[in-house]
Parts: structure tokens; C-alpha cells; sequence
């Protein structure tokens, strides 16, 4: 029989980049990957393509997948000879019932690997700003589930030894709070003990609530404060005063969608800029698409073929070898604007002729190209299709070598999407990519660009708030200013949609 494997990886408490790289590995390869609610939907996005989701999110009282049939799910699915990832919120290992799926991996001879991640009893105290020990207040932490599944619900914790932890990290125990409260009074807890509850950690959405320990259940209550969320009572709760690091960004609480190539510059210093200011960025995977609507053996007839940039050259060269159409062929004369598009050639063995400027005009090209009576020249750039008839038969051609799309099926939602506040790239090329993202109300979503390049041709399509750091001249102060405007004027709070092949 062909055995697969199974691998239980540890997703995190929530943001992606708290995924550990073997865990982003283990995703990669993966053939079928079966996930729960509270894995961040970003990180199927490292999954590879026709790969199978396969969601299985367990909430209170609801469950979309038995735990007796994920297991035979996971078993079925490796002795296919399938590599399968069991995604579970934080660690594994921590109250996520890692043990019975291992088991069950054992008994049917499958092989299985475990890769621990960051779980929400540590992520989430600290990002609210709670260390969990400090020598001023403890010595010892206790990590403890407020929940018991029905087979242990007739045993009760040792609640006297609870009580004389220093610290307490409460997973699950929220819905049993006043019971925990009780307990643990009645086992000589002081009523004034800080506590705090730690909702979403991580994430924009987190919410922290302080309270007491005599009077929290009612707090939770009155707050309307639910799960999932983690408690922790102790000392170190007062900490929270001085080291909320992460609730007091200015950006806090934003989700900015960014789409860029991984690799541009411009999209990293944006991403890093946001993620400094508190923002989580949530990434919009693109795909590069070759959609030159003429045939490529009518490229002959033009004299010179000119590339506007470093993007039309890679298109039209990803767009010869998928036609596999023999370079050699090709009998026109090259010309680029720009180092960057010279370069992109030069990576695949071609040196063109002609190095223009970068933002050369068109009708300057008869002249600077020579053209002679009656000849063609094809310019492959970011503009509408068009045709220039010039004087003496000769004509420039405008078109595009290719686009730049949302790639909807891996976008690593499920659902109605993932809400987003704004939106932000550093390539133009991405902007029709976004308006798609976006959805009917693109026009009116607050949109930030790296460089005013991209400001300017947003706002040729229609885009009514966009802004650029640039534009700012690196007044941070200012683009927060018109990122806050934003926020309160125009726009509502959209849900990016998505298909994907989950089942």
C-alpha cells in the first residue's frame, strides 16, 4: 500500500508570522490540508496549487466535523499516499487533542510528524502586554483548561492547587468563568487578584478586558465578553499598564490588504512601514498572466518591438515559453525603457538594441528609433490598446504583453472572506488586481501607494481616496492623519470574496 503522512503542525495564535518555518514547509508540500477556525485563513495561502482544504472549525457546541471522523479523514486521505497537514490553532500539544490523532495514526501504521507552534497561553498574554513571569511578581505559571470534555466531566482540577499558583493561563474558560472564580476563592484566591481576559490575541481584533477576580465573571457579563479568549490571573496582570506595546499603535486594530510582487522593494519598506505602525497587513497573492491578443507569428511585421518596463519584458518572455515560440524568430529590433526592463532580458540571454529613458514619450520614438517610410513599431506597456498612425505609413502600435490578476482560488479565505479596512501596493501593475479584490465598491476603499507613479494612474482609474507616504514626504504624522480621515468619512469595512477549492 502507499502510505502517505500526516503531519500536525501548529498554526499559531493567530498572526500568520508566528507560523514556524517548518510549519510553513510542512504546508508547502502538502496534499490535502485539513484546518480548524482558529488557524489564521492566511496561512493556506502557502499552500500549493490543487492542494485540498478541507475545513473542519470547531466552535462551542458545534462542531462542522466530528473528532471520530477527522480522524478516519486524516487516515483515509495518507493511506491514499497523500502528504496531509492537520492545522490546529496554536500548539498542538495544548489542550488541541493532538495525542488521539497521533494514536490513531499509530494504530493504522501511518507515519506522522508533529511541529509545535506558539501557543495563545503565551502569545496572547504578552501581546496585551502581560509577561507571564517576572521576578518582581512570580516565580511559576500554571497552564490549565477551563473546559473538560464529557469523558472527564465528573473530575474536578485540584483546585487548591490552583489556587496557590502564582499565576494562572486559563485555555477554554470563558463559559465556565464564574465557576472558576468561585473555586478558586473558595480555595483562598484574594478576591482582589488582578485578572484579565485576552480575546482574538494577535490580531486586530484583540480585546482585553481587567478586571478582579471577585467580581470578573460579572465584568465578562456586563462587557458581553465571549470566546474565544485566554484569562490570566495573577500578578503580572498589572504589567499590562506599562507594557501595552501592541493595543496603543497608532494602527492598531487596521487590516490592510498589499499587493506587490514579494520580492519589490517598494512593497517591502510599505509592508514594514504598516507592520511598525501597528497595521496587519494581510497579503493578496497575484498571478501574471500573458494575454497579448496577437498572434505571435504577426510579430514580424514590426520593425521595432519597445518594452516600457521590467514587467512587459517578463510577460512577454513567460508568454514566448508558453507558446513555446522560438525566440530565434523573433526578426524585429529590441528596445527598453529603463535599466531595469535591459536587465530583465539579460537574465534570459537577450541584449537589446536600444536603452531608452525611462518614461520616454511616444510619439518621440519615430524619431529616436529612426523609422523609415512604412514601418511598424509594436510598444508593450501598462496603457489601453491603441493605434498611432504617424506620417509616411509608419504606425505605433500600443499594447500589453500581459496583466496582473488576483489570484482568487489561492487567496487563503474561506467563506465570506477575511474583512479588510484598506487597501496599499507599490505597483501599478497591481492596481486592476486590487479594483478586483475590492469588489463594486473599489472606488470609494482608501488606498495607499508607495510611489506617486502609481498614485497618479489610481486616480486615472477612478480611485477617489488614494494618498502616498511620498507625497507626504515622509511625514508619518500626516498619511496617519489621512489614514484616520479615511477610516471616518467614506468607507465601510469590506469582505474580500473568494472560492478556492475548500470542501
Amino acid at each position: 500500500m502507499n502510505t502517505g503522512r500526516v503531519v500536525f503542525v501548529g498554526a499559531g495564535p493567530g498572526d500568520p508570522k508566528l507560523l514556524t518555518i517548518r510549519g510553513m514547509e510542512s504546508l508547502r508540500h502538502a496534499d490535502v490540508i485539513v484546518y480548524d477556525r482558529l488557524a489564521s485563513p492566511q496561512l493556506l495561502s502557502y499552500a500549493k496549487q490543487g492542494a485540498t482544504l478541507i475545513y473542519c472549525g470547531k466552535e462551542a457546541d458545534h462542531h462542522t466535523l466530528p473528532q471520530e471522523e477527522i480522524n478516519l479523514l486524516l487516515i483515509r486521505e495518507a493511506q491514499k499516499g497523500k502528504y496531509v497537514v492537520r492545522l490546529k490553532g496554536g500548539d498542538p500539544s495544548m489542550f488541541g487533542r493532538v495525542g488521539e490523532e497521533a494514536q490513531m495514526c499509530r494504530e493504522h501504521s501511518v507515519p506522522f510528524e508533529i511541529v509545535p507552534g506558539i501557543t495563545s497561553g503565551m502569545a496572547a498574554p504578552l501581546y496585551a502586554g502581560i509577561p507571564l513571569t517576572h521576578r518582581d511578581y512570580n516565580s511559576s505559571v500554571a497552564f490549565v483548561t477551563g473546559h473538560l470534555c464529557e469523558k472527564n466531566a465528573g473530575k474536578e482540577p485540584d483546585w487548591a492547587a490552583l489556587a496557590s499558583m502564582e499565576t494562572l493561563v486559563i485555555y477554554m474558560g470563558v463559559k465556565n468563568l464564574p465557576r472558576i472564580r468561585e473555586r478558586l476563592l473558595a480555595y483562598g484566591k484574594d478576591a482582589q487578584t488582578p485578572v484579565a481576559l485576552v480575546r482574538w490575541g494577535t490580531v486586530r481584533e484583540q480585546e482585553t478586558l481587567i478586571g478582579q477576580l471577585g467580581t470578573i465573571d460579572k465584568e465578562v457579563e456586563q462587557a458581553r465578553f465571549a470566546a474565544p479568549a485566554i484569562i490570566i490571573v495573577g500578578e503580572v496582570v498589572r504589567l499590562r499598564e506599562s507594557l501595552n506595546w501592541y493595543e496603543s499603535r497608532p494602527l492598531f486594530g487596521q487590516r490592510v490588504a498589499v499587493a506587490g510582487r514579494a520580492s519589490d522593494e517598494g512593497r517591502n519598506k510599505l509592508v514594514g512601514m504598516l507592520e511598525q505602525l501597528g497595521a496587519e497587513v494581510m497579503p493578496i497573492p497575484l498571478i501574471e498572466r500573458f494575454t497579448f491578443d496577437a498572434p505571435l507569428t504577426e510579430l514580424v511585421a514590426y520593425r521595432w518591438l519597445v518594452f516600457a518596463d521590467e514587467r512587459q519584458v517578463s510577460l512577454f518572455i513567460a508568454g514566448l515559453r508558453q507558446q513555446r515560440y522560438d525566440i530565434r524568430r523573433l526578426t524585429s529590433k529590441l528596445a527598453v525603457c529603463g535599466q531595469g526592463a535591459f536587465e530583465a532580458f539579460e537574465k534570459s540571454g537577450i541584449y537589446p538594441e536600444l536603452v531608452l529613458e525611462k518614461n520616454t514619450s511616444l510619439l518621440a520614438l519615430p524619431d529616436l528609433l529612426a523609422l523609415e517610410k512604412e514601418e511598424q513599431v509594436l510598444y508593450l506597456g501598462a496603457r489601453q490598446p491603441q493605434t498611432i498612425p504617424l506620417t509616411h505609413g509608419r504606425v505605433i502600435q500600443v499594447n500589453q504583453a500581459g496583466t496582473v490578476e488576483w489570484e482568487e482560488a489561492n487567496s487563503g479565505t474561506n467563506g465570506g472572506g477575511v474583512p479588510f479596512d484598506w487597501l496599499a501596493t507599490s505597483d501599478l501593475y497591481a492596481l486592476s488586481a486590487l479594483q478586483q479584490f475590492a469588489g463594486d465598491a473599489w472606488a470609494k476603499t482608501p488606498l495607499v501607494c508607495a510611489d506617486v507613479e502609481t498614485v497618479a494612474a489610481a486616480r486615472e482609474m477612478g480611485w477617489q481616496i488614494v494618498s502616498s507616504p511620498v507625497e507626504h514626504a515622509g511625514d508619518i504624522e500626516g498619511l496617519l492623519a489621512w489614514i484616520d480621515n479615511a477610516k471616518r468619512g467614506v468607507h465601510p469595512v469590506l469582505s474580500a470574496r473568494s472560492t478556492g477549492k475548500v470542501v
